[in-house]
């Protein structure tokens, strides 16, 4: 981040939400140059951003459609025009199925599933509006959170999803959640994924049902997503702003990390502690171990310093450590343990354009949890 930005924006009440534009398009770049390579469409993941701007850039740079959590987001993102869509959660309810359907009139939407009963809500809907909704059935890789990795019970649903009026198999979805750290970078991780995922692959092919789609996600194993046989597509979602968990672990730099929460010391009567004016409703109460203890988020200015606790307007940060240490009154910018959590709690963000300018943005999808 720019070493002016908070100069740049020292009229804009703290906290407040920093995203920097060069950064963001950095990352947006780097991971179509490594889909290029291996030959990946590129599909964004806006639960991270909930932008309409951001993701305006993700298809201005060839992406060729968005992924949504929720089937509220998708609605927002399809103000962006006809856009190619993706739903990459089971949504379960037949107002959800419903909602769906009216989008799926106006443009693709795919919908990710992992039981015949979604699927039955969905055609139903999908009959009723004249529509088709098309179906990624969820493999499970390995997080066992959704998704099947029986070879017959996936071929079961990819039929029903093709014979089924209002429905069509799309493919399938994998998410390799349960890869971080080294697990991330060690290639036995993703041998063990091929060990149960090619024998789905092959049974799928040998019914006439090879899938046309094979989308994959995560953010820390992202550039040895190549390693997983057989994907088409890559759905990217932290990976465009990065957080302190990713930068924990080594899959980004600091230089990388695209967001920041700008939050001003308020008090320092305390020895060895300041009190800074961003709580968990600034930053998410999301903690991450480190030096044995847990943390609500990196200072940038202040590696050695550690925000310990949160409530819900204030942060407590250790400054044993620091020399110098923070004063009073002054600003600091705080990478979020989690961005996704920490951006779903602003209605704005302050963009830092690329030609040195700031811009408010909305958080155009914030609270979208249906």
């Amino acid at each position: 981040m720019k070493k002016n930005s908070l100069q740049i924006t020292d009229r804009v009440p703290t906290p407040f939400l920093l995203i920097e534009e060069e950064i963001v398009k950095k990352n947006i770049s780097r991971i179509h140059k490594y889909a290029d390579k291996h030959g990946f469409a590129v599909r964004p993941h806006i639960k991270t951003h909930k932008s309409l701007e951001i993701a305006r850039m993700h298809l201005d740079s060839g992406a060729v459609g968005l992924a949504a959590a929720k089937v509220g987001e998708a609605e927002v993102m399809a103000g962006l025009g006809p856009v190619d869509l993706t739903v990459a959660y089971p949504a379960i309810g037949q107002i959800r199925a419903e909602r769906i359907a009216k989008l799926s009139v106006k443009q693709r939407v795919r919908v990710a599933v992992d039981t015949q009963f979604a699927m039955d809500e969905l055609a139903g809907e999908a009959v009723k509006h004249g529509t088709t909704i098309g179906v990624l059935v969820m493999f499970d890789a390995g997080l066992h959170r959704c998704g099947i990795s029986d070879p017959g019970q996936v071929v079961k649903l990819a039929r029903y999803a093709e014979a089924t009026p209002g429905l069509c198999f799309d493919g399938i979805q994998l998410y390799l959640g349960h890869l971080y750290d080294d697990a991330a970078r060690n290639p036995e991780s993703f041998e063990r994924i091929n060990l149960s995922w090619e024998p789905v692959h092959e049974a799928l092919c040998n019914c006439g049902l090879k899938p046309a789609t094979v989308s994959s996600g995560s953010t820390p194993s992202l550039e040895n997503t190549h390693l997983v046989r057989h994907i088409t597509e890559i759905r990217v979602g932290t990976a465009i702003l990065n957080d302190y968990f990713v930068m924990k672990y080594n899959h980004c730099t600091m230089e990388e990390c695209a967001a920041r929460v700008v939050a001003t010391v308020v008090s320092d009567v305390m020895p060895g502690r300041v009190i800074i004016d961003a709580g968990s409703k600034a930053l998410s109460a999301k903690q991450l171990l480190r030096h044995e203890s847990l943390e609500m988020g990196y200072v940038a200015e202040y590696p050695d310093a550690r925000i310990i606790r949160l409530h819900e307007e204030h942060g407590w940060v250790d400054i044993s450590r620091c020399n110098p240490a923070p004063k009073l009154g002054e600003r600091l910018s705080i990478i979020p343990v989690n961005a996704s959590l920490c951006v779903n709690l602003y209605d704005h963000f302050h963009m830092i354009t690329s030609d040195g300018g700031v811009q408010k943005e909305r958080v155009d999808a914030r609270g979208c949890l249906v």
